[in-house]
C-alpha cells in the first residue's frame, strides 16, 4: 500500500480563535465573502444565505454555532462552501465563515499527537486533533445538517 493510501486531504479553515479541519471531499469551494442576505430565523450562529451558482445556500459561522462571541469580520474572509452528509437535506450545500485564506493539509495517522472526541449529539464539534503543536476542531457533520433543518 503507498504511503497516500493512508492520508487524507484536508482543508485548514482559519477561525478568529481557532481552525477547523474539512475533508477536502466535504468542501465544494472557497469563494470570496458577501454580506449574506438575511433569512427570517433569528438565530445569532446563522449568517443569512449567498447565491453560489444560481443555488442558495446558508452561510453559518462556525464560531458563534458553538457559543463563542460575535466578532468583528476581517479584511480576508471567505466563504468555504460544504457539502452535506445527507444530498437529500433541506440544505444539500451551506457556507462556513473563515476568516482568511484556508490552506490544504495531508493528515496521516503519524502527525496526530493526539485526538479528543467532543459529546456527540449535542455540539458542533466532533474531535479535536493535536498536528504539530497545534489543536484542530472537525466538527461534526450531521450536527451542522440538523441545525441548518430548521432554517
Amino acid at each position: 500500500m503507498s504511503e497516500t493510501a493512508n492520508e487524507i486531504r484536508c482543508m485548514l479553515i482559519p477561525l478568529h480563535g481557532d481552525r477547523l479541519l474539512l475533508p477536502n471531499a466535504a468542501v465544494a469551494e472557497i469563494i470570496g465573502y458577501r454580506d449574506p442576505d438575511r433569512i427570517g430565523i433569528d438565530e445569532s450562529w446563522l449568517k443569512g444565505k449567498v447565491n453560489w451558482h444560481q443555488r442558495e445556500l446558508p452561510v453559518i459561522d462556525f464560531e458563534r454555532m458553538i457559543g463563542r462571541p460575535d466578532v468583528a469580520p476581517g479584511i480576508r474572509q471567505r466563504i468555504a462552501v460544504c457539502y452535506a452528509p445527507d444530498p437529500q437535506a433541506k440544505w444539500p450545500l451551506y457556507g462556513i465563515v473563515a476568516q482568511g485564506i484556508p490552506r490544504l493539509l495531508r493528515v496521516n495517522q503519524d502527525v496526530i499527537e493526539s485526538a479528543t472526541e467532543g459529546p456527540h449529539g449535542d455540539s458542533a464539534i466532533e474531535m479535536r486533533l493535536f498536528i504539530g503543536g497545534e489543536s484542530l476542531m472537525v466538527p461534526d457533520f450531521t450536527f451542522i445538517q440538523q441545525r441548518l433543518a430548521v432554517v
